[in-house]
This record gives structure tokens, sequence and C-alpha cells, in this order.
């Protein structure tokens, strides 16, 4: 992984990246302002596109990312706590695909935990037509991932239900 630091548009533009050789954006800060949004619930603010170095960019060290990464997060640190406590690994969870990432299918379990399954393995076994946001999908939760602030989950199926309203 790479880790970049962008200037913005405006003045009061930076932007913060974890980026694989690729330039696909893993973990995002972005601070407009002074105010802080993250690629991690509830915000899921992270790009969508290859990450373009332009002048003035420049690539960090991973700590110097971290350490901006853990300031911006530390507002969601309790409600993660709480996703953690509820759902310990090897538990049966139940949620919904709400979006797509790099680290796979993103699933809201409540309204504060949130989790990841992998999206090669799940495609392999679910209808083309299931995997789109809106569809109800269960798993185990394999592990906590405390750099993302999700739950990692394994031996996921899609059940072809799908949830009327969608809210994040």
């Amino acid at each position: 992984m790479k880790y970049i630091q962008a200037c913005g548009l405006e003045e009061h533009e930076m932007y913060f990246f974890e980026v694989d050789g690729q330039m696909a954006a893993y973990r995002q800060v972005s601070v407009v302002n002074g105010h802080c949004r993250v690629s991690v619930a509830p915000d899921f603010h992270l790009i969508e596109t290859e990450v373009e170095l332009f002048e003035g960019d420049e690539e960090i060290t991973r700590e110097a990312f971290e350490e901006i990464w853990q300031q911006a997060v530390l507002p969601y640190r309790e409600a993660w706590e709480k996703a953690k406590s509820l759902c310990p690994p090897g538990k049966n969870v139940a949620g919904t695909i709400r979006m797509f990432y790099p680290q796979g299918v993103i699933i809201q379990l409540d309204e504060g935990a949130y989790a990841v399954a992998d999206d090669p393995g799940l495609r392999e076994r679910t209808p083309p037509a299931w995997m789109y946001p809106g569809y109800r999908i269960q798993g185990k939760v394999e592990r906590a991932d405390e750099a993302l602030l999700m739950l990692m989950l394994n031996d996921c199926r899609v059940t072809g239900k799908k949830v009327e309203e969608m809210h994040l």
C-alpha cells in the first residue's frame, strides 16, 4: 500500500488516501474547511476512480496516514466498539447489501454496525440479479477489522429477499 496526501481544488481542502498498486483507494480522509469525512460508516466517502497525482500531491508514510486516520475516525469509535461487542467472531448475522468497495461487499447489519464480505467468492455462488444494494445477506463473523472499523464475514449467502427502503 501507498499513502498519499493530496491538495484539493479549493484552498481549504486536503485529502489523504491509502491506495494499492493500481491507485485504487482503500481508505480516505477528506478534510474540507476543518471538517473530516472518512471512507467508513457513517460517511462512506471514498473516491470511485483511481487516485491521480497532481502537482503538490505527495507520498507520505504509513505512520503519518495512520495518525490522521485515527484522529478522523475517533468520533465513530464508540459505535465501532458496540458493534464488536454485539457481533463477536463466530456469531451468525444478517444484514443488507449497501455498496461495493475495493475491500468487498459492504453490508449494513444495523444502524451502527457494518461488515465486509468477499466479493468474488459471493458472486460465484449468488445469482447476478441478487448482487445489488438492498438485498438481504447472511454470514458468520470471522473477525473485526480495526483499520476499516468493520466486521469481516465469511460463509455468506444472499437470500434473494430485497429490503424496500435503504437508509444510510
